[in-house]
């Protein structure tokens, strides 16, 4: 299903994954950069945004003229790139000895097996293996396996290949699926609504957000069902918050409903600045952790100023090698995993079956989708 997104609202995403990406960000590097001023920097908080805005940009950019091979290979040449670099940064790391910043993720360092796990984005399948110096992956761990059940469901419904990929998934990530999922309904349910009832909208749930992402009441709520029920609690480790998840999910979802009745034409003034910045927002989220690693505890960097400086440097280098070269990988991606079937749909027909458009293979019409015009696609992670 084609939706196109008014680009008010596309601008606006992406100014609202950036600033989920740096309060991950700020979370992680805050207490060890400014001790003393401790402040309650949600991140967790700020990837169940990013799973939203997943569901909303995969939705919309499941073409059904992409077929599930096109499908595949626009996600891998999307996220690989970035995965491998990162996991070359952890075993960079774990080569020099550096010792990690924070108690997140694996203390072992130069364990190969956690690396290879989280390659094959099993990190979070009934486990909790994360890849060393680069925690941020268990999100993208869940998105992964949303994707692949999402384009199954979309390109290839085989019930019994969809149990199969579920049961590999595991419980903790099928429990926050539905959030991810708030953002595919979203996408293809959105409903004009009208500007007053937009404007009331818009701001009860940019409060409604900002009150739940100040009070932590995703814990709160976690800690309420711990009393009553401590075993749930505990064989959902990873997505325990799952309750307050979907609340905030949902809050998320109205605020962009609200956005995208609105229009956010005040956002365009903005467009160029705000586009650059956040395509390199997957950058940002997976690879400060390694970047901080090195500054902090490899060049012993402890100027705040400076720290800052060199990590969004190496976010810059990192990001125009891998995720801002998207579209290169892609075509490289194509050419070594060509799609059998389209070749074999585009072979010109022998000249005595050219009898015209009545021998064009079913489902050849054109699409009149102008695939240059689709929206930059983005993650969530």
């Amino acid at each position: 299903m084609k939706r196109n997104i008014p680009d008010g609202l596309s601008i606006y995403l992406d100014l609202v994954r950036l600033a989920a990406a740096f309060i991950v960000l700020l979370t992680h590097v805050w207490p060890f950069l400014f001790p003393q001023h401790p402040l309650p920097w949600p991140g967790h908080s700020a990837v169940v945004i990013f799973f939203v805005l997943s569901g909303f940009v995969i939705s919309h950019a499941a073409r059904p003229d992409l077929g599930l091979h096109g499908y595949a290979l626009h996600r891998i040449a999307r996220i690989y790139p970035v995965v491998l670099a990162a996991a070359l940064l952890s075993i960079a790391i774990a080569s020099a000895g550096i010792p990690n910043i924070i108690n997140y993720g694996s203390p072992r360092g130069s364990d190969w097996q956690d690396i290879g796990v989280n390659l094959a984005f099993l990190g979070q399948s009934w486990t909790d293996v994360a890849m060393p110096y680069v925690g941020t992956l268990w999100s993208l761990d869940y998105e992964i396996w949303y994707y692949i059940l999402f384009g199954l469901w979309c390109y290839y419904r085989s019930l019994p290949l969809l149990a199969c990929a579920a049961l590999v998934a595991g419980p903790k990530i099928l429990l926050l699926m539905p959030v991810w999922l708030l953002g595919v309904v979203l996408h293809r349910k959105m409903v004009p609504l009208k500007p007053r009832y937009a404007q009331s909208l818009f701001v009860i749930s940019l409060a409604a957000g900002l009150a739940f992402f100040w009070c932590d009441a995703g814990i709160q709520i976690r800690e309420a069902m711990r009393v009553v029920s401590p075993w749930l609690i505990q064989v959902t480790q990873g997505s325990n918050q799952f309750v307050g998840d979907f609340i905030l999910g949902l809050i998320v979802a109205l605020n962009f409903l609200a956005a995208g009745s609105l229009g956010m034409k005040p956002t365009l003034k903005f467009k160029t600045v705000i586009r650059y910045l956040s395509s390199f927002t997957f950058s940002l989220y997976v690879f400060h952790l390694p970047l901080a690693v090195i500054l902090w505890n490899g060049l012993h960097v402890r100027s705040a100023p400076v720290f800052f400086g060199l990590l969004m440097a190496g976010v810059w280098i990192l990001g125009t090698l891998t995720e801002r070269r998207t579209s290169w990988y892609r075509s490289k991606l194509s050419k070594i995993w060509p799609d059998k079937k389209k070749a074999a749909v585009h072979d010109p027909l022998p000249v005595d079956a050219a009898g015209g458009d009545e021998h064009r293979p079913a489902g050849h019409a054109a699409t009149g989708v102008d695939l240059a015009k689709q929206p930059r696609e983005r993650l969530a992670s």
